[in-house]
């Protein structure tokens, strides 16, 4: 599985009161679109890679919930020779409709060469939400998701 850990911290979260406004990650996958998107952790340097990633929000007040989430896609070097740092992908601005619950919002990150640089990976999409969609005006409410880490390899011979 790509998705290691994730999480949604809403305004009521301080309360402690389940059922309100929860929010969970329910899906970050690193899909290799070369391969009909195949979910994968190795992946070559002159490929694309696209990433999936799911989240939810439930409880009594998702019907009132309005504004913006703001998607970001940032990768961090694990062994000392990557260069493929910082944020690879957004900041998408994505409307946010109140609802029954669950809401369910779903993005697709599409990182292509030359982005992509030999090395190990951790990836984290950060998910903010916006009252205007102004990528600067982020409130309190933000999630993240954390993948296993992916490598990226410069492939000389392909095996069958």
């Amino acid at each position: 599985m790509s998705l290691q850990y994730g999480s949604i911290q809403t305004p009521v979260t301080d309360f402690n009161v389940p059922g309100i406004l929860d929010g969970a990650v329910t899906r970050m996958d690193v899909l290799d679109p070369t391969e009909n998107n195949e979910k994968v952790s190795l992946l070559e340097v002159d490929d694309p890679f696209d990433v999936l990633l799911e989240w939810q929000l439930t409880g009594a007040a998702t019907p009132v919930v309005g504004g913006y989430w703001i998607v970001s896609l940032y990768s961090d070097d694990m062994d000392g020779v990557g260069t493929m740092l910082g944020r690879i992908g957004g900041h998408v601005v994505i409307p946010i409709i109140g609802g029954v619950s669950p809401l369910k919002y779903s993005y697709t990150f599409h990182v292509v060469p030359p982005t992509p640089q030999v090395g190990l990976y951790k990836l984290t999409a950060t998910i903010n939400h916006s009252p205007t969609g102004d990528t600067a005006k982020l409130d309190e409410m933000f999630g993240f998701a954390e993948s296993t880490p992916i490598e990226i390899q410069d492939i000389e011979v392909e095996s069958s």
